[in-house]
């Protein structure tokens, strides 16, 4: 996955709007640390800055105070196998109608039949970026509509697949949430300044309001003078298109920052619900009870409340370090897990240790924290997950696009215990995850535990 950002100045003045961008974007680092950016309208023209890196190493005071405007989008860009400037967002066009910019979270699975029905009509692509591709199909239903508003809504149902988008035009800041709503988007406002995120947690560090998620399928269009949605299923209620919605299990259980409430549901607190649920299923005789850091915290204190058994610190986590889980090759996510981790010996040093991690994919993680925890003397190591086995690859961008990367395709819960070296293992159950998901306003998307690819697969 990736993070985007968008922000316009409803008042027509520049109060810092880069630098809001930079801090919306750098609260997103979590969910995509290849690359990032920010495009700025500045009185019609458009400044784009972006380049391979970390948000923090990519802008400083020079560079923000040169990317003067009144509406920005920004992206903080996952690993998705593509290599060089190309696949840095925002990607600026000009067409026919003027200046669009877009940033845009998203998997677009008859990307390719697009690609080719578009050439034939005369198209020329220098990527295979679906951001490219999203701006390709826009510009030309652009032209044979009369906003861009409903060129979208023309593009949307060409379009097969899951997405959240922030669009920068002349005079406007669109957000677009696909009509799944498998990919979260949320709606603030500072002052005169309203923003899109994808998750509110960048609203926090702005000290901004939260106002609202956006509904599956809506078009939100924000300028100077109003705000307006039209929706894709615009045949049912607004009660139908939020309960209808499958947004990813996964954001809970590893992908959102657990200080994000997404579609209802507080994402710290489902984590601590999962780890309790965990211990009345899954109980085990320890002495300490610790989290995989970080995202396996909260899910570990809940086990340990669960269980009445202390919870501690046992590993330190180099913060310096992406997450593992998105590195592109198996050999970069091995050295990466060689150098996040240190374990605090004298804690854990004979000692029955049980381990809570939010999810096992490929298990090289988990693996190498047992051996490293027996290596430093700890005497028995337990290992607990907050997800149920992922059994499927995800085509929506979320884990392990092949079943080959994936153990429990193949593999019993005991075998894959004895693979990663664990002494016990034990998941969570879907249902229990489910219910763990307090306060949820719509449905959710678990394909990659379940099998039901709700927006269908590659064509």
């Amino acid at each position: 996955m990736s993070g985007i950002f968008g922000v316009i100045n409803r008042a027509g003045i520049d109060e810092g709007t880069a630098t809001t961008a930079y801090y919306g974007i750098f609260s997103l680092q979590h969910r995509g640390q290849e690359a990032a950016g920010i495009a700025i309208n500045n009185n019609g023209t458009f400044l784009v800055h972006k380049r391979d890196g970390m948000v923090a190493d990519i802008f400083d005071e020079v560079t923000l105070n040169a990317l003067g405007g009144t509406c920005a989008v920004a992206h903080s860009r996952g690993s998705d196998g593509i290599i060089g400037p190309d696949g840095i967002q925002p990607v600026v066009i000009k067409s026919r109608v003027g200046n669009i910019a877009l940033s845009c979270d998203s998997v677009i699975l008859n990307a390719e039949q697009i690609r080719e029905d578009l050439k034939n009509q005369g198209a020329i692509f220098q990527t295979s970026t679906d951001t490219e591709l999203i701006l390709s199909l826009l510009s030309r239903n652009r032209v044979v509509t009369d906003t861009t508003e409903e060129a979208l809504m023309k593009t949307m149902k060409e379009l097969k697949g899951v997405y959240a988008m922030v669009i920068m035009t002349d005079d406007k800041l669109i957000a677009i949430r696909d009509p799944y709503g498998l990919r979260p988007l949320a709606l603030g406002k500072r002052g005169n300044e309203w923003m899109v995120a994808s998750e509110n947690c960048s609203f926090d560090a702005l000290n901004a309001e939260f106002v609202r998620d956006l509904e599956p399928g809506e078009i939100l269009s924000i300028t100077k003078d109003e705000m307006s949605s039209i929706f894709y299923n615009e045949e049912i209620s607004q009660e139908e298109r939020i309960k209808n919605g499958k947004v990813c299990i996964f954001e809970y259980v590893y992908v959102a920052r657990p200080d994000s409430v997404i579609d209802g549901t507080n994402v710290f607190k489902s984590r601590y619900e999962a780890g309790k649920a965990l211990a009345k299923l899954h109980p085990c005789e320890c002495d300490l009870v610790i989290g995989a850091p970080d995202s396996g915290n909260a899910a570990a204190l809940g086990f340990a409340d669960g269980l009445g058994v202390t919870y501690g610190m046992g590993l330190l986590k180099n913060r310096y370090v992406g997450r593992t889980f998105i590195k592109s090759t198996q050999e970069q996510r091995e050295l990466a897990v060689r150098m996040k981790f240190a374990v605090l010996k004298e804690a854990v040093k004979g000692k029955r240790i049980a381990i809570v991690d939010d999810s096992l994919v490929r298990g090289t993680t988990t693996k190498h924290i047992i051996r490293f925890l027996k290596d430093n003397g700890a005497a028995e190591v337990h290992v607990r997950l907050a997800s149920p086995e992922v059994k499927f690859p995800c085509c929506y961008g979320v884990n392990a696009s092949s079943d080959k990367d994936l153990p429990a395709t193949r593999m019993t819960v005991e075998e894959i215990g004895e693979m990663i070296g664990a002494d016990s293992l034990g998941y969570i159950s879907l249902e229990c995850l489910k219910e763990a998901l307090g306060g949820l306003i719509c449905d959710t998307c678990s394909a990659c535990f379940d099998g039901n690819y709700i927006a269908g697969k590659v064509e």
